[in-house]
């Protein structure tokens, strides 16, 4: 028994890949790995170098995907170099509260964004059987995603994760973010005080002390 959930259906997700050369051609990977993933409509079969089924508790092994969020959409269109896309996943697949890792995925669609290089997309999404989306940018990424019913949604993650009120958790992330802000400015204002102090001109008759001793300003 495992407390991996299957999924009877396919789940998909967002990442990007690095675009690498095979003996095909132009072939995309994984940001960290250097083997392309399988054209063609293939699928890529999650392995662990430990030697254990993947994907694993305790494990970084899977294939890696992020729900559908405005901080995931941001974070997939933003590397310079990469392939933004959507990702088909099945199997054995453990689902956490950003996204999730998978048996095996594939590529399921590919994003065109101003800027990008539209051309070498095109001949990818060829050689993968992968769709092309054209979007300006995160919103309308999520706005595909929605009209689409890519991904999971944040109620669903947490009723399957069991971690409480939808509302509750994003009043806990927004006082955590609040409080990382003010504890950025109180060091920032800490550190102004301390170069003001340490730039200033002390006041005539204060005694200040260097490695030759007692040093009296006028």
């Amino acid at each position: 028994m495992t407390d991996t959930p299957l999924f009877a259906d396919s789940l998909f997700g967002l990442r990007f890949w690095k675009v690498v050369a095979d003996e095909g051609g132009e072939a995309l990977a994984g940001p960290l790995q250097k083997n392309p993933w399988p054209a063609g409509g293939q699928w890529l079969h999650a392995e662990c170098p430990k030697g254990h089924v993947a994907p694993a508790p305790d494990c970084e092994c899977g294939v890696h995907a992020w729900h559908p969020r405005r901080g995931s959409a941001r974070d997939v269109l933003a590397p310079r170099g990469t392939v933004a896309g959507i990702v088909e996943a099945q199997g054995a697949i453990e689902v956490h509260e950003d996204g999730f890792r998978a048996a095996r995925a594939r590529s399921y669609a590919f994003f065109i964004t101003p800027g990008s290089n539209a051309a070498l997309i095109r001949r990818l999404a060829d050689r993968y059987g992968a769709s092309v989306v054209e979007i300006r940018g995160p919103r309308e990424l999520l706005a595909y995603c929605r009209e689409h019913h890519i991904g999971m949604e944040e109620g669903v993650v947490a009723e399957l994760l069991g971690t409480g009120d939808l509302r509750e958790r994003r009043r806990a992330r927004f006082r955590k973010d609040a409080l990382r802000v003010a504890a950025a400015l109180l060091v920032a204002a800490v550190l102004t005080a301390a170069g003001l102090a340490l730039t200033s001109t002390p006041p005539p008759g204060t005694k200040l002390y260097g490695r030759t001793g007692e040093i009296r300003t006028h």
